[in-house]
């Protein structure tokens, strides 16, 4: 809170005193099952996701690991490695705008980021291209990592890479989820554990010839495409959720 500033609440007599709608029994155990079936359909399909996002690890397993000899590259020399920064937020002209703004948060998750930044708020962070790597440097999530398809700006808790030619952006990803103990092994620990950019371009990853790696991009694509129509469907369920629980306890149900 802010010091100076009125902060909303609610007492704890206003609880007590609020009225809910309170159907009989038999109606409550109908909205339930109604509810509990909605959200059924709601957990398969983010285990299906779950199970898709663990499908690229399990194919760079298959064509990469056990007995295949790949040579080892220092990541600074494979790509431009960027640290982030974040725009100074006293300034109103920052945020709010259509470029995605990534922090650790929004690492390992569904794509999307909480905050935006305008063209100025770019300016003044850093920014990538699409198909970069983002790896969080720095704190308790350190170790996260996701690849982007478009241009996004980003904190000074990640480190970018934007891959050369050398590499596939989905290999270069998957290879680096691969070395995530090292990258967290590597730290420095003082009151959060810290990787220097200096200490990260040194990492060592496993390359692969580039139509191998080619071959992965094009697995990982058909894993990603499969991904959307059950993306698509979630968010119905979701919101078909959503709408049936206010209805519920509205007594529209």
């Amino acid at each position: 809170p802010r010091r100076g500033v009125a902060q909303p609440f609610i007492r704890p007599a206003d609880v007590k005193s609020h009225r809910v709608y309170l159907p009989p029994l038999e109606e409550q155990r109908r909205i339930a099952g109604i509810l509990d079936a909605a959200d059924a359909l709601r957990r398969r399909r983010r285990e299906a996701l779950a199970l898709l996002d663990t499908l690229p690890g399990a194919i760079f397993a298959e064509m990469f690991g056990g007995r295949t000899r790949l040579e080892h590259r220092e990541i600074g020399k494979l790509g431009r490695v960027v640290t982030g920064a974040t725009p100074p937020s006293k300034k109103e002209d920052m945020f709010g705008g259509p470029i995605p703004f990534v922090t650790p948060g929004d690492l390992e998750g569904d794509g999307s980021t909480v905050r935006r930044l305008t063209q100025a708020g770019a300016q003044a962070s850093r920014t990538v291209r699409g198909g970069s790597t983002l790896g969080c440097c720095i704190g308790a999530t350190i170790g996260k990592i996701s690849q982007f398809n478009e241009s996004v700006a980003f904190n000074q808790q990640i480190n970018a890479v934007e891959w050369g030619d050398e590499i596939e952006p989905a290999f270069g990803t998957q290879a680096m989820r691969l070395i995530k103990d090292k990258i967290i092994g590597s730290a420095k620990s003082t009151t959060l554990p810290i990787l220097k950019k200096s200490l990260f371009e040194k990492l060592l990853i496993p390359v692969a010839s580039k139509g191998r790696q080619r071959e992965f991009a094009g697995l990982v694509e058909s894993v990603e495409a499969r991904k959307e129509p059950i993306k698509s469907q979630l968010y119905e369920i979701e919101t078909l959720f959503a709408s049936l629980q206010s209805r519920a306890f509205a007594g529209e149900l």
